[in-house]
């Protein structure tokens, strides 16, 4: 029998969040898999298919912002149709990934450099207001016992919520 899984929604142009993903592997591992895409997609399969069929058979959902790519927005609102429990994480310094939305800038495009170069700080109250109230929280790409301790409490809220929630201790999560 397999063991369950949560499915994470993020941003691959957000390099640090490979931090994330780990401690979210070192907290949940004896309990959960982890999926994700691109992994998750094979050979000659639908991606949209595939996400779809990831997010439904998912215990919970997590929804990085770090970026506030469209993607992951999709994604977030696939895993709320679906009642999906959410732990819905931000870094502490995130900012917008503006440059992901002008990949067709031409490179002779006067002031394309400039424009590739802003990236505003992601303000989740102005950036994406629909979450404010949904009990977003941040985590820390320098201090990772820290965000290992955030995900445990995230997930400890959502106590009643998730589907096949296991009790973890401190000293398996946080060692």
């Amino acid at each position: 029998m397999s063991k369950p899984y949560y499915f994470v929604s993020y941003s691959s142009r957000e390099p640090h969040v490979e931090n994330l993903l780990d401690a979210l592997q070192l907290v949940l591992r004896d309990h959960f898999e982890q999926r994700r895409t691109p992994a998750t997609i094979e050979s000659g399969e639908s991606q949209y298919d595939r996400i779809l069929k990831d997010i439904e058979g998912a215990s919970f959902g997590v929804v990085v912002l770090d970026g506030l790519r469209p993607n992951v927005v999709f994604e977030y609102g696939i895993m709320v149709g679906n009642a999906k429990p959410i732990l819905l994480l931000k870094e502490e310094a995130a900012e917008v990934d503006i440059a992901g939305y002008f990949t067709e800038i031409p490179p002779t495009q006067p002031g394309r450099d400039d424009l590739l170069q802003v990236r505003p700080r992601l303000i989740v109250d102005s950036h994406f207001s629909d979450v404010k109230d949904r009990g977003w929280t941040t985590w820390f790409k320098f201090d990772p016992q820290k965000t290992r301790r955030v995900i445990l409490e995230e997930y400890r809220k959502k106590h009643d919520k998730i589907r096949d929630y296991v009790e973890i201790k401190e000293s398996e999560a946080l060692f």
